[in-house]
């Protein structure tokens, strides 16, 4: 291990619940404050750091003209600037909110979600809703089951009051700027030619009628004090399932539903929800673009805001770049990444800790205004869900469910990879950053942002077997620090450039 930085690292850690320095200074001798998150045992860990370090801060270190030399460069541009973010967050599924709600007493509930939504924790500002049930719910089920109900009278949202609209209330008492996205994973069985939640198209008489089902839900949903901010027609549109609510949507489908049904429905009751095309994964970057440019050839470019993608592909989030590129002038979005036994490993390897964090740092590289998780919570059996216990998906909080075992301490909770490394970024970006610009490599990964009040926000990843050393360059200003092997750091300073 080098020495260069021994001083520094042997400095007294402060916790995710530590406070951050405010207020604007000068260049000169700026202050940075430097956090880091360590991968698994058996890596080099920082002299005075436990091995597996998780969102940790050190020691500060001071911009300088004569910084010194370094293995690499990061020269951040201020100047330069990318998309604005909209945040980062989770999906307070049925699963996540029934477990928060009914596995946790009133305390540890509460710790919890200032651990997740609130400013001493790490501030996560996007909700992604599941509009009716999803995969990781206790049971199929829309907001209006009866059959035939053309005119919606049975329209409830009654399912969602008992847990989910207080978890999400709750989310929004820690954090009020929180935007809440919603997608559905089908509409109600009797609108579909399928007559089942499971796999089926929408029936073309019932576009109206479901575009009515989206204009209540978030009338609905604004009257408990929740106020959707975006809506996607829906979850995955390739994708149809016998094992959970799934319904298929084409280019052609998502057209005519958004350009002649849901826009103008919710237009004219004088709802600004956005409407984001697609909602699915990186590779069918094309259908998106479909859609959009249609809408456009139409006249009715207005009704859409963007796109939204998943990452349960071999894409790698490019996609979204080609996406920007063909449509400049509409947005993208990061809607749901989930992380299980297939891309985050439990075996004491860095391949999770690696993998996740490269993907944090390219989805906002490559134009996306949001990096969604998905499951908030999920118990030690995966679940509760409709599909099979153990079925290899995480929360980003595991809650132990007595329901399932009953040999663990009651309000055991364990927090993942994907809260400390998400934490790397939605503790120290805010709602209305821009990304600026920054030069990267595969041999040093980093993005870089300005905030609403001037601080700026590094992440850098060093995903080499080895100790780096690297010079964070601001304008006429530098430091140098050292980056331990599989290690990320966050870096936040205040001042303007010199």
């Amino acid at each position: 291990m080098r020495k260069l930085m021994c001083t520094v690292l042997i400095a007294s850690l402060i916790t995710v619940s530590g406070s951050i320095a405010s207020g604007p200074v000068s260049a000169a001798g700026e202050q940075a404050e430097v956090w880091i998150s360590s991968s698994e045992p058996n890596t080099e860990p920082a002299v005075g750091l436990s091995p597996n370090a998780r969102l940790s801060r050190i020691g500060d270190k001071a911009f300088s003209s004569s910084s010194g030399s370094a293995d690499y460069t990061i020269t951040v541009n201020e100047g330069t600037t990318y998309q604005q973010m909209d945040g980062f967050g989770v999906s307070l599924t049925d699963a996540s909110s029934w477990l928060l709600n009914f596995k946790l007493n009133a305390t540890k509930r509460a710790e919890v979600m200032e651990k997740l939504f609130g400013s001493s924790g790490i501030g996560l500002s996007v909700l992604r809703q599941p509009i009716g049930s999803s995969d990781f719910a206790w049971s199929a089920y829309t907001y209006d089951d009866v059959a035939g109900d053309t005119s919606l009278s049975q329209f409830s949202i009654s399912r969602d009051l008992p847990y989910i609209v207080p978890m999400v209330k709750a989310a929004i008492a820690k954090n009020p700027n929180i935007k809440v996205f919603a997608s559905p994973w089908s509409a109600p069985a009797w609108m579909k030619y399928s007559n089942s939640l499971n796999t089926g198209k929408l029936k073309a008489e019932n576009y109206q009628t479901y575009a009515d089902y989206f204009k209540k839900y978030i009338q609905a949903y604004q009257a408990q004090g929740i106020p959707i901010y975006a809506v996607t027609p829906q979850n995955e549109p390739k994708y149809e399932t016998s094992a959970y609510p799934s319904m298929g949507m084409s280019e052609q489908d998502e057209v005519g539903f958004i350009g002649d049904y849901l826009g103008p429905t919710l237009r004219n009751a004088g709802i600004n929800t956005k409407i984001i095309a697609f909602d699915h994964n990186y590779l069918d970057w094309s259908f998106p673009n479909t859609v959009i440019q249609n809408l456009k050839n139409a006249g009715k470019a207005s009704y859409i805001a963007g796109s939204a993608f998943h990452h349960y592909d071999s894409g790698d989030g490019s996609q979204m770049t080609l996406m920007h590129n063909a449509q400049p002038d509409k947005d993208v979005w990061f809607t749901e990444g989930g992380f299980g036994t297939w891309n985050d490993p439990q075996n004491g390897t860095s391949q999770g800790f690696d993998n996740m964090i490269s993907e944090f740092i390219n989805i906002t590289r490559n134009w996306s205004k949001s990096v969604i998780l998905w499951n908030a919570a999920l118990d030690q059996k995966d679940g509760p869900t409709l599909l099979a216990a153990y079925n290899s998906n995480r929360g980003m909080v595991t809650i132990q469910n007595s329901d399932n075992r009953n040999d663990n301490p009651e309000n055991a909770v364990t927090y993942t990879k994907q809260y400390y490394l998400l934490g790397h970024f939605s503790k120290f970006v805010v709602p209305g950053a821009y990304r600026i610009q920054s030069n990267t490599s595969n041999d040093l990964k980093n993005v870089a942002f300005k905030n609403p009040d001037g601080s700026k926000v590094v992440v850098a990843y060093n995903p080499q077997t080895s100790a780096r050393n690297v010079k964070i360059q601001w304008g006429s200003q530098s430091f140098v620090v050292n980056i331990p092997a599989k290690s990320v750091m966050t870096y936040k300073w205040y001042g303007n450039q010199s």
